[in-house]
């Protein structure tokens, strides 16, 4: 067991490397445990690197999700949709990260520099920075921090950071708020017949009316609900459920939503229509025939019930 160049991150934190079948297996300690296929492998060796698909990964570890299985289709599609977080944001995921691993109030946690997907960091530096933010409005206290060089580069980067009264009472406060305001949580059939619904239709329509769209990745819908998706749903303005193909994970997270009483936009094909649970008929329905008839509708009704943003930049 050596250690190799993780072809996500480029760092040397891989611990092995193991071919299964088409595809390799990856345990890096700042992406977390995924899978590649050979051809997607490449396309990431021969691109740019973009910091967020790490943190993608990461995520699926930190919400004990299944490791992604990184195919060319699903790392195209995937980069697409990668969020843009804002500094407050981020704050809020380093803040929650941290909660996560607090075991009682006082109890010292440990922030490295492959902790950087946590917060969706850049780098080192935008960690530590959105550390010492949270330090600064008095949210945690940073003790004990310790830097390591090998040749001038940091080989090691370690601080011990704890949750502070004030920290508590900010997790506490925004636990029920949707930490990222502006975006809206995508319920929908994950089946490649509608990718362009998703991209023409939904996507384009969130974008129009000011808000960011975000959906869970193709790998982890299948039917089942996990922690990431319901802190997810929690996270978002409102939620759009498109519910073609009648998928019993779209129903569940509508229905989360409602219980939280966030804004819940239904939406179903026309050919679709008369499969719509019988609990669910009472609620009105877009009903679009195609992915440009879903965009007019949608932006409209987005407007009309949540609300146009007044920083938006309107799609074409």
């Amino acid at each position: 067991m050596s250690d190799l160049l993780c072809p996500i991150c480029l760092q040397q934190s891989v611990k092995n490397k193991e071919s299964k079948g088409d595809a390799f297996e990856y345990e890096c300690t700042t992406c977390g445990p995924y899978n590649i296929s050979r051809s997607a492998e490449q396309t990431r060796i021969n691109n740019p690197v973009d910091y967020r698909f790490s943190a993608w990964i990461r995520d699926h570890q930190e919400f004990e999700r299944e490791r992604p299985k990184i195919t060319t289709y699903l790392l195209e599609d995937v980069l697409k949709n990668l969020p843009n977080y804002k500094i407050s944001e981020k704050q809020m995921l380093l803040m929650r990260a941290i909660e996560r691993r607090t075991n009682y109030p006082g109890a010292e946690v440990l922030m490295s520099k492959e902790d950087c997907p946590l917060a969706w960091a850049k780098n080192l530096d935008e960690l530590k920075y959105l550390l010492n933010a949270l330090a600064e409005r008095k949210l945690i206290s940073l003790v004990g921090e310790r830097t390591t060089k090998d040749e001038g580069r940091i080989k090691m980067y370690v601080v011990r950071t704890i949750i502070l009264p004030d920290g508590w009472d900010y997790i506490d406060k925004h636990s029920s708020q949707p930490a990222l305001t502006n975006q809206v949580f995508v319920a929908m059939s994950f089946d490649k017949e509608l990718d362009k619904v998703w991209e023409n239709g939904i996507k384009r329509a969130i974008v129009k009316a000011g808000y960011k769209p975000y959906r869970v990745d193709k790998e982890l819908h299948i039917d089942r609900i996990d922690a990431k998706i319901i802190a997810d749903i929690k996270d978002s303005r409102f939620v759009i459920a498109d519910v073609t193909q009648q998928k019993q994970g779209v129903y569940f997270e509508a229905g989360f939503a409602l219980g939280l009483k966030l804004p819940v936009i239904w939406c179903v094909r026309s050919d679709d229509l008369s499969k719509v649970h019988f609990d669910t008929r009472q609620y009105n329905h877009i009903v679009w025939d195609t992915p440009d008839d879903l965009r007019e509708k949608l932006y409209n009704v987005i407007c009309a019930t949540v609300g146009k943003r007044k920083t938006s930049q309107e799609a074409d």
